[in-house]
């Protein structure tokens, strides 16, 4: 089941950048993987995990993820932004740390002339806090403040938080779709913080 799902390409990157709310940049994104079915619905996150019973089948699995989220990579760099993406994935997290996982995963990354540390493996459920590495760590490094409209970033800038994730960007989407939703969100940011300035 899962080996007809992943060769009809049923599963997706869904994407959620963090926002630093002092000047609007992005400081990593994480990323979850969604089930869409053929009929257009999307698998409940137990339905996915329930399938991926045998270590086998984990390891085909995250093998093919961590090729998504390359192709996501390169494909965010050539569109001008160099972001770092922290993917979770419904698999227990000895599989992830297994020595044969993580040579086979550094193996993708020099293929792919990816630099380790823009991408950091999690089993799903694992707070970003824990799952190690320093550029993760970072990301996490400050309180998220949910933002409803650009006129609360006055709010955010004010209690002086340091990351925030602004409502469009807050949803998750999936990862083709990012460089476009991070212009729109870079001009309205711009056109806030031109309009605070002169307030």
């Amino acid at each position: 089941m899962i080996g007809n799902a992943l060769e009809l390409g049923e599963f997706e990157l869904w994407c959620h950048p963090h926002v630093a709310a002092r000047d609007g940049s992005i400081a990593c994104v994480q990323a979850e993987v969604r089930w869409r079915r053929q009929d257009g619905t999307f698998a409940a996150p137990a339905a996915l995990a329930g399938t991926l019973a045998s270590s086998a089948t984990q390891e085909l699995f995250v093998l093919h993820m961590v090729c998504d989220a390359l192709a996501a990579l390169r494909m965010w760099s050539a569109d001008g932004f160099e972001l770092d993406l922290v993917l979770a994935l419904p698999v227990p997290p000895a599989r992830l740390t297994a020595p044969s996982m993580q040579r086979t995963v550094e193996g993708l990354l020099a293929q792919a002339a990816i630099a380790p540390s823009r991408l950091t493996l999690r089993a799903a459920g694992v707070g970003l806090g824990d799952a190690g590495g320093g550029r993760d760590r970072e990301c996490a490094a400050a309180p998220c403040c949910e933002v409803s409209d650009l006129l609360d970033w006055l709010r955010v800038r004010d209690n002086d938080c340091a990351q925030a994730a602004g409502e469009f960007i807050a949803t998750p989407q999936p990862a083709y779709v990012l460089p476009a939703t991070l212009r729109r969100w870079q001009a309205s940011y711009s056109a806030m913080s031109a309009a605070d300035a002169f307030s």
